[in-house]
């Protein structure tokens, strides 16, 4: 199995002991972009001065040069980084010898020139090369676009069409990188909508320009030709919304304790002097090897999981634990706490132990198990688990809703869910909906509620019908529901449509409607030949019974005989505009079912509750939104980086370096910086207050 953090540490350490130095020493110097990457990776400094000689921040106060020693830099392209790099070689004597410039992003148009334009940069630089690696890999089969912020927004909404050049270049970028860095020159299909076909010809031109360009692209991968689909996040709308009982999605939705932006989960544990302390643990694979293990399971198995490790810990330690005082599986948690020593597993197990425990009760509180099989029936065509069509499922609908377990965005979750299913609902509907839950039109969150109902139609379905006469919106979906089969939970049925389309790619990409999902280029000549015709004739006539009929079992579930053959062949999923957890673990079932290397891709993550915020804000005019690309960025270096420098005497005509004389034709490159305009006041959202405020309930 293919591992992204693997192959991108390899990449990254290559890089550095691929660079010829004098002496053979080498001076890292990365910024704060580079460093989450590390982190990411759990490549530490510890690891890195294996490599190089030292490891310092572009803008540390602290950071000495050695002149005789050559500097490696590993950063972002921006005109800050550069202007440092520069105040580098400004000092007297010059901080490193010479400067080998590693850019996170393809350095171009304005960055180009800023480069160029430096006074002492130019001079002292050895080579500059763009990094194949313009992404996050957060797992080991997950990866995300690098530097995206509310990828919805940049992709969707109408008051940021001004953005999409840039947000689509960086998209291709990203999965350029990606190709090269895995070395694969993929087949390209998209999802046919307007964005996904840009995303995909822009990277088939990049691609064909690529492998041009380098000749030892391709020569060295003995794989099957591997395939990408590109997708945006119109394709599934189900998925967003839906509750699901999955370790890793569970945990995201519901507990408050996680941070999105670092992973890191904060919360209360005893120790052995029975005293309350707050603690921190990453849920990230690369620290913690039991979240990787259980974050796709069903929350019921993570417990039993988390209790068997505890109890196998005790039992190797008899000695050390007063077995008395475990009367129950709760107790296991107050035994660990007073267990001498062990302090890594200790930490790791109560972590589990008390999200586990917390997911569980949120679970038995709302009851969500009972709302989520109604939601699985719903979002599954209107069968039940049997298969059978339900009869009665806006009775089911209203005799959920009335209950008072499930919290207010529970219940809007499971009325756009329906509002879906039924092909859209007249506006009145919506209203009779909501107030029935209790929001009627004095509610200070009825608004917001209408605004989120409303703004589902810029995704390309029309939520709200004009009238009651008025013909569901047609849309064709590629998502699944799995019937008869008792080895699957009865709340996790659903197949999200990347599952059910990796599926088909993967099985023969015949299987996969070519009007939906088109070729960039024409389709490849082998899928053409004659004994692939008559095998995708025959798996057709086999799978003809349609997966949502009654009584059929999804026969994709099945797992595949291993096959001893290497290496695996590789299939890519790019999502546009963000995907959910229960979409990413959908990529991991089917590189297990199906035994490849399966690789999903997407510029940001949401839970169902930052979707529903999001889409509340995607009409909202541009300067409304604080933007990260909107945001005034200092590009001036620090002052201290200039402690060293000597007064300069201006260049003279016999001084032997290179005169640049501006050119009174072009725009001067270093323009006189216009004042800074006051950043305006971040207008926070009722539905975003509302939503913690029940968050916090």
């Amino acid at each position: 199995m293919s591992n992204l953090i693997n192959l991108q540490k390899e990449y990254v350490l290559g890089l550095l002991d691929g660079l010829e130095t004098d002496h053979g020493l080498k001076f890292l110097v990365i910024d704060k972009e580079m460093k989450r990457i590390f982190d990411l990776l759990n490549l530490d400094e510890r690891e890195l001065l294996k490599h190089v000689t030292s490891v310092d921040f572009i803008d540390s106060r602290t950071r000495k040069g050695q002149p005789s020693v050559e500097v490696v830099y590993m950063l972002k392209a921006s005109a800050f980084n550069i202007n440092c790099m520069d105040a580098d070689f400004q000092n007297r004597p010059p901080k490193y010898r010479k400067a080998h410039v590693l850019f996170l992003v393809g350095i171009g148009g304005t960055f180009s020139e800023h480069y160029r334009s430096r006074r002492y940069l130019p001079q002292y630089t050895a080579s500059v090369r763009m990094l194949d690696m313009n992404f996050w890999v957060k797992e080991p089969q997950y990866f995300q676009a690098y530097d995206l912020e509310e990828p919805l927004q940049l992709f969707f909404n109408p008051n940021c069409r001004a953005l999409i050049d840039d947000t689509v270049e960086r998209t291709v970028r990203a999965l350029l990188t990606m190709c090269v860095m895995t070395g694969e020159y993929p087949i390209v299909r998209y999802y046919k909508t307007g964005l996904c076909k840009r995303i995909a010809t822009d990277l088939q031109e990049l691609l064909d320009d690529h492998a041009r360009t380098h000749d030892d692209f391709l020569t060295s991968n003995p794989r099957p030709r591997s395939v990408m689909v590109i997708a945006d996040r119109t394709l599934d709308l189900f998925a967003p919304f839906l509750h699901e009982f999955t370790y890793q999605a569970m945990a995201y939705d519901l507990s408050d304790k996680i941070s999105t932006s670092d992973d890191i989960y904060t919360y209360e544990v005893e120790n052995e002097a029975g005293e309350k302390q707050t603690k921190k643990t990453p849920l990230l694979d690369i620290y913690d090897e039991d979240w990787a293990i259980t974050k796709h399971q069903h929350i019921t198995e993570v417990l039993k999981y988390v209790d068997g490790k505890i109890n196998e810990l005790i039992a190797q330690n008899p000695k050390l634990v007063d077995r008395s005082k475990a009367k129950n599986a709760a107790d296991l948690g107050l035994i660990l706490a007073h267990l001498s020593g062990f302090d890594e597993e200790r930490r790791r197990y109560a972590a589990h132990k008390e999200l586990a425990t917390e997911l569980l009760e949120i679970n038995a509180e709302r009851k969500l198990a009972e709302w989520a099989y109604i939601e699985q029936n719903i979002a599954g065509f209107g069968l039940d688990v049997n298969g059978d069509k339900c009869k009665h499922l806006t009775d089911d609908l209203i005799e959920i809703l009335a209950r008072k377990e499930p919290d207010v965005l529970d219940k809007v979750r499971c009325i756009i869910i329906y509002a879906i299913f039924r092909g859209g609902l007249i506006e009145l509907d919506f209203i009779k909906l909501l107030t029935f839950i209790g929001v009627n039109e004095e509610h200070e969150f009825f608004h917001n509620f209408m605004i989120l109902f409303k703004n589902i139609n810029i995704l390309g379905i029309e939520l709200i019908k004009e009238e009651p006469k008025t013909k569901p919106f047609k849309k064709t979906w590629f998502n699944d529901t799995i019937v008869n089969d008792p080895n699957v939970f009865e709340t996790s049925r659903y197949i999200p449509a990347v599952g059910n389309i990796l599926s088909k790619i993967i099985t023969n990409p015949l299987l996969l409607d070519e009007e939906a999902f088109p070729y960039v280029k024409d389709k490849p000549i082998e899928l053409l030949d004659d004994d692939a015709m008559y095998e995708a004739n025959h798996l057709a006539t086999q799978n003809s019974a349609s997966l949502r009929k009654p009584r059929h079992r999804a026969n994709w579930t099945k797992r595949s005989e291993p096959v001893d053959r290497a290496p695996r062949q590789r299939f890519f999923f790019y999502m546009a505009g963000g995907i959910s957890y229960n979409e990413i673990k959908a990529g991991y079932d089917q590189s297990l079912l199906k035994n490849k290397d399966v690789f999903i891709g997407s510029d940001g993550i949401f839970t169902p509750r930052s979707f529903m915020r999001s889409l509340e804000k995607l009409d909202i005019p541009r300067d409304q939104l604080n933007l990260k690309e909107d945001q005034h960025i200092n590009d001036k270096p620090p002052d201290y980086l200039f402690n060293d420098i000597a007064p300069v005497a201006e260049r003279v005509s016999h001084v032997h370096t290179q005169q640049v004389r501006p050119d009174p034709t072009k725009q001067q490159l270093s323009p006189k910086k216009e004042p800074t305009p006051p950043t305006p006041e971040k207008k926070r959202s009722k539905f975003k207050l509302f939503s913690r405020k029940h968050k916090d309930k």
